[in-house]
């Protein structure tokens, strides 16, 4: 997060290309939908609310389109449904084929929550809250 506010962000640098087929997947309105645990909110980033505008934007920094979130709900890992495996629009065939790619995601991130959130004792469970937003694109990048 830069300084300039609340974006939708996809990607880091290094991420072998992960960023850039998220952000082409929202672009092309397969993507209506994001996750993220709710313990990275507990440094200090506010949760999204539904009619938030937030520009779109790549790992460097640049924007790509505006996006409004249109719902917001948190989960419990275990229960994260098929509707948000769909609506990911990373082509998971279910719910089960979304947890284990984002348990593969957050796992090896764990030193990292522990220290931001500001619990050393954090571990991901199956009660771990998530937060679910969805979008719609509401401004292209032409124009």
């Amino acid at each position: 997060m830069s300084g300039m506010g609340a974006t939708m962000d996809f990607g880091y640098p290094g991420d072998g290309g992960l960023g850039d087929r998220l952000l082409a997947a929202v672009l092309a309105g397969v993507k209506t939908a994001t996750s993220s645990l709710a313990v990275e909110y507990l440094s200090g980033e506010p949760l999204p609310r539904v009619g938030e505008r937030l520009p779109l934007v790549d790992h460097s920094g640049a924007q790509h389109g505006v996006v409004e979130i249109t719902k917001v709900r948190m989960i419990p890992l275990a229960e994260v449904g098929d509707d948000v495996a769909r609506d990911e629009g990373e082509g998971f065939r279910d719910a089960a084929e979304w947890r284990r790619e984002h348990e593969a995601f957050w796992q090896p991130l764990q030193d990292l929550i522990r220290a931001e959130s500001g619990d050393p004792e954090w571990v991901l469970r199956d009660a771990e809250p998530v937060v679910v937003q969805w979008f719609r694109l509401v401004e292209d990048p032409v124009g």
